[in-house]
């Protein structure tokens, strides 16, 4: 008898354990999947037009150095370009145009960045980088750099829509509403003057992404970097 309720005993505690065991984990799961980034700012080489971002505070370090080494390979690259305007600048200014217009000579190169969305475990950040080499203005290039934040995985665009026919689907919905709205309607008179493809940039939101475009894209350069929202119900 005694052995008997020893047995049952043993069995419960088992089952309580698993289960609180689980629980634990199962918490611990979603935490890594829910926790929230800090977001601090960084110059590279000390260069002020040069700033980037670095995340802390994850539960995952692993994930943690993932993002950062991804985004510190982001300034770098910047750095490189920065010291190729640098050098294109100093080429100029001996240039007889140059000496009659030294304003235009004044060649630019910023990158700076914006945390576009930073909860339920994701984290997206757009990037970008501006360069003045004369002309009437500069321009600007913008990256997105949407991550995991339990595992420190870089979202592609392709992880969102995973087939052909939801890339359709969604460039059909971006082209409805450029194509009906000024100052884009100018610009867009068919589906293909929307580019949706692997190269579109895009951040998280609630309830779905945003894809952002590039100047002269789909509109204007006075309309900058025109963004749509798209649903989750339109790709899942």
């Amino acid at each position: 008898m005694r052995k008997m309720k020893f047995y049952k005993i043993t069995i419960a505690f088992a089952f309580i354990f698993g289960l609180l065991f689980g629980v634990t984990t199962f918490q611990s799961e979603a935490n890594a999947a829910t926790t929230k980034a800090n977001v601090s700012q960084h110059l590279y080489k000390g260069v002020k037009f040069l700033k980037y971002p670095q995340v802390s505070g994850l539960t995952s370090k692993t994930a943690e150095k993932k993002i950062n080494a991804s985004l510190l390979g982001a300034a770098k690259k910047s750095y490189k370009a920065y010291l190729e305007v640098k050098k294109q600048e100093k080429e100029a200014k001996g240039d007889k145009n140059c000496k009659d217009f030294p304003s235009s000579c004044h060649y630019e190169y910023q990158s700076l960045y914006k945390v576009k969305y930073n909860t339920s475990g994701k984290l997206s950040i757009l990037y970008t980088d501006y360069q003045y080499t004369g002309g009437a203005h500069g321009i600007s290039a913008v990256t997105s750099y949407n991550y995991s934040l339990s595992s420190g995985k870089q979202y592609k665009i392709s992880d969102i829509l995973k087939t052909k026919s939801n890339f359709a689907k969604v460039q059909k919905y971006a082209y409805k509403y450029f194509s009906s709205h000024e100052p884009y309607s100018y610009f867009v008179n068919k589906v293909s003057d929307v580019p949706v493809n692997k190269n579109t940039q895009f951040y998280f939101t609630k309830g779905g992404i945003y894809l952002i475009f590039q100047e002269y894209e789909v509109g204007p350069y006075a309309a900058g970097n025109p963004t749509i929202k798209i649903p989750s119900s339109l790709y899942k």
